[in-house]
C-alpha cells in the first residue's frame, strides 16, 4: 500500500484549485485591464491581512507559552515548598519524639497552697519554682566530679502556648504528652497546708513516699525539701553536698546501698562518689581503695581514675599519681563525659595536665595552664597556692609571692586547708632564708596541731620544713621529723636521702635515692636530687650520670639541665655549659642562679660582653645571699 498523503495541500482537489487560481493571475497580469488591476490590488489586501493576522497569532502564541512556562515554575515552587514543609514537620515531630523518648529529667508540677497564700502571691507555681530554685543552688554550690546536674522543667499550664493548626493541640501540650508516653522522667508533685507549728510541706518525687517538713520558717521547709530531692534524684551531687558540710553520718548512711546495688555502672558511680567522700575527710587510704575497687568494675572510669590519682598524690605514691592522672583525659567521652557535670568536663583535662606536668618538672608549662583554667572555668578547680607553688618550683619566686598575696588571708586560715600555707614556706626555701623556712614550718604544724582534722596535711609540708631545719642547722630536729614520716612517701624518701647526705652518710642516702627512683621511672626527682648531692660531694661524673637520668625521664625539667652545667663547669667544660644553660633557661627563665652561672660560663668561655648580659639579667632577678657574692665578684 502506498505512502499515506497526510498534507491535504496535495490532494488531487486542492491541487487543481492552485492550478486554477495560478492560471487565473496570470491571464489578469496579461490583460492590464482596470478590472484585472482592482482584482489584483484585492488580492493583496487579502494577502496582507493574513500576513498580520499570522503575525499577531504569533505573537500571542509566544506570549501564551511564556506564560505556560512561568506558570509551570511557579506550580514547580510551590510544590518543592509544599514538601520541604511537609518535611520540615516530619522531621520537626521525629525530633520531637527523639528527645521525648530520650528525656530523663523531672517534671515538676505546680504545688497545692492554701488560697490565703494564693492570694498573698505565693502560687503553687511560684513554691515550685522556689524549691527547685534552691535545689539548683545546692547543685551549683560544689563542684561535684559524678554526676551532672539533672535536667528538670516546670509543669505549668499557665505556659505560652504555641497552636497547631486546625487541631486546637498545643506544641507544649503535645511535647508533655510525648515525654510521658515515651520518656523516663519522674514526676515532683506537692502540697503546702496550716498546721500547728507553722506549715507542713510535703515533697513527692515518682512513686516514691513523700517526705514531709513542718515548721514556721517557709525558708527552711524550701531547703529541706530541696535537699530531699537532691537526695532522690542526684545522690552522687548529694553525698558531695554532705561533705562539704561535714555531715558524715548522714553520708556513711548512703554510701554502701549506692556502692552495691544497681547496674555495675551504678556501682562504680557508688564506688567514685564514696572515693570522693573519704578524700574530702582527708582518708586518703581509703579513698584510693574505694577508686580501685571502682575501677575494677569499669577500668577505662575517668572519674574514679581522677580519684585515685588524687589519693595516690595526697600519698605521695607519684608514679601511681602520675599513671592515673594520664588515664583520665582519654577516657572523658560519652557515657563517662554524661555522668559529670559540664564544669568539670571542661576543666578536668586541663587539671589533669597540670599534675602530669607537676610530676616531671615541667613547671613552666603548669604556669601556663594554671592560668588558662583560671580563665576558662571562672575559677572552678583553680587553686592559687598550688599556683604559687608551681612559681616557686619554676625559681620564680617574685612571681610565686604575686600569686601567694591574691590567697584571701581567710583561706590562710581556714581550718579545713593548709595548702594556702606551703608556698609561704617555698617561697623562704628558695630564697635561700633557710631560718624563715623552718619558723614558717613550726607555724604551719602548729596551726594543723591546732585542727586535728588536719592531721592528714602533714605530708604536704613536713618534707620542706624537715629539710629547712637541716639547712639551718638543726640535724638532729630535721632527723626526728623526717624518721616519722611514712616509706612510702616518695617526696619524704628524698629528703631523707638529702639529710643523710648534709650529715655525710653517702651509703644510706645512696640507698634512698635508688629506691625512689626504682619505683617512679617517669619521675625525674630523685635522680635530680641525688645527682645534687653528688655534685656538692664533688663526684662530677657520677652527678653528671644522675642528671642525664633525669633529663631523659623529663626534657622540659629545668634544673638537672642547670646542674648538670654547673658539672660541666667544673670540669673546666664551660663551652660545653653553655648549651645546657641555654636549654634550662627556656624552661625557667626567671631563675636568677641559671644566669648567675650562665653568665660565668660565658666569661670564663672568652666572652664577656654575652657574659655581662647575664650577669645584669641576674642582678634584677631572686638570689640567695650566696649568690648576691658571688654576682658582686664579678664586677
Amino acid at each position: 500500500m502506498g505512502e499515506e498523503v497526510k498534507d491535504e495541500a496535495w490532494k488531487p482537489s486542492a491541487r487543481a484549485e492552485s492550478t486554477a487560481l495560478a492560471a487565473t493571475l496570470a491571464a489578469a497580469l496579461a490583460a492590464d485591464t482596470p478590472e484585472a488591476r482592482d482584482y489584483l490590488n484585492r488580492q493583496n489586501r487579502l494577502t496582507e491581512l493574513q500576513i498580520g493576522q499570522l503575525q499577531q497569532s504569533e505573537h500571542f502564541e509566544f506570549a501564551h507559552l511564556r506564560f505556560r512556562h512561568f506558570s509551570d515554575i511557579g506550580k514547580l515552587g510551590l510544590q518543592i515548598a509544599g514538601g520541604l514543609v511537609i518535611f520540615l514537620a516530619v522531621a520537626g515531630l521525629g525530633t520531637m519524639v527523639w528527645n521525648a523518648a530520650q528525656s530523663r529529667g523531672m517534671v515538676v508540677e505546680a504545688f497545692s497552697v492554701p488560697p490565703d497564700l494564693a492570694q498573698s502571691g505565693m502560687t503553687g507555681s511560684v513554691l515550685a519554682n522556689r524549691v527547685i530554685d534552691r535545689f539548683g543552688q545546692l547543685q551549683s554550690s560544689g563542684l561535684a566530679i559524678n554526676q551532672g546536674s539533672a535536667s528538670y522543667r516546670i509543669d505549668s499550664a499557665d505556659a505560652v502556648r504555641v497552636e497547631i493548626p486546625e487541631t486546637g493541640i498545643s506544641v507544649g501540650e503535645l511535647d508533655r504528652y510525648l515525654r510521658e508516653w515515651l520518656g523516663h522522667e519522674a514526676h515532683v508533685s506537692g502540697d503546702l497546708v496550716h498546721d500547728a507549728k507553722g506549715y507542713s510541706l510535703t515533697v513527692r518525687y515518682g512513686d516514691q513516699p513523700g517526705a514531709t517538713m513542718t515548721g514556721g520558717d517557709l525558708s527552711l521547709l524550701l531547703a529541706q525539701a530541696a535537699e530531699h530531692l537532691m537526695a532522690d534524684t542526684v545522690p552522687y551531687h548529694y553525698i558531695d553536698y554532705l561533705a562539704r558540710q561535714h555531715r558524715v553520718a548522714d553520708a556513711m548512711a548512703l554510701l554502701p546501698s549506692l556502692a552495691s546495688n544497681g547496674t555495675p555502672h551504678d556501682q562504680a558511680r557508688g564506688l567514685a562518689a564514696w572515693a570522693a567522700f573519704y578524700a574530702r575527710q582527708g582518708d586518703n587510704w581509703d579513698a584510693a581503695n574505694k577508686a580501685y575497687e571502682g575501677l575494677r568494675l569499669e577500668p577505662h572510669n575517668p572519674v574514679l581514675s581522677a580519684w585515685a590519682g588524687s589519693a595516690e598524690g595526697q600519698l605521695f605514691h607519684e608514679e601511681a599519681s602520675y599513671t592515673q592522672m594520664a588515664a583520665v583525659p582519654p577516657h572523658l567521652t560519652g557515657d563517662a563525659a554524661a555522668d559529670m557535670s559540664p564544669r568539670v568536663v571542661a576543666m578536668m583535662p586541663l587539671l589533669m595536665s597540670i599534675y602530669r606536668e607537676e610530676y616531671l618538672g615541667n613547671f613552666n608549662r603548669a604556669l601556663a595552664e594554671w592560668a588558662q583554667l583560671h580563665a576558662v572555668t571562672v575559677g572552678a578547680g583553680y587553686d592559687p597556692a598550688l599556683h604559687a607553688n608551681d612559681a616557686v618550683l619554676s625559681h620564680d619566686l617574685a612571681l610565686g609571692r604575686k600569686i601567694y598575696r591574691t590567697i584571701p588571708a581567710a583561706d590562710i586560715q581556714n581550718p579545713h586547708d593548709s595548702d594556702a600555707a606551703l608556698p609561704n614556706l617555698l617561697i623562704a626555701a628558695y630564697a635561700g632564708d633557710w631560718e624563715l623556712a623552718a619558723r614558717r614550718g613550726d607555724a604551719t604544724d602548729a596551726f594543723v596541731k591546732s585542727h586535728p582534722a588536719l592531721a592528714w596535711t602533714r605530708l604536704n609540708y613536713l618534707p620542706a620544713w624537715a629539710y629547712a631545719k637541716a639547712k639551718s642547722g638543726d640535724l638532729a630536729g630535721a632527723q626526728a621529723l623526717i624518721a616519722a614520716s611514712p616509706p612510702d612517701c616518695d617526696s619524704c624518701l628524698r629528703v631523707r636521702a638529702r639529710i643523710a647526705a648534709l650529715k655525710g652518710d653517702w651509703g644510706a642516702s645512696a640507698y634512698w635515692f635508688r629506691l625512689v627512683s626504682a619505683r617512679s621511672p617517669h619521675i625525674p626527682f630523685a635522680d635530680t636530687d641525688w645527682g645534687e648531692t653528688l655534685l656538692h660531694k664533688g663526684d662530677w661524673d657520677g652527678a653528671i650520670a644522675k642528671f642525664q637520668s633525669a633529663h631523659a625521664k623529663s626534657p622540659h625539667y629545668a634544673d638537672p639541665l642547670e646542674m648538670w652545667g654547673e658539672a660541666l663547669m667544673a670540669k673546666s667544660r664551660s663551652d660545653l655549659a653553655l648549651t645546657k644553660f641555654s636549654e634550662a633557661a627556656q624552661d625557667a627563665p626567671n631563675w636568677g642562679r641559671l644566669h648567675l652561672k650562665w653568665g660565668e660560663a660565658l666569661a670564663t668561655s672568652g666572652k664577656p660582653e654575652a657574659a655581662r648580659q647575664q650577669f645584669a639579667s641576674a642582678a634584677a632577678l631572686d638570689l640567695t645571699a650566696n649568690e648576691k657574692s658571688e654576682l658582686a665578684h664579678q664586677h
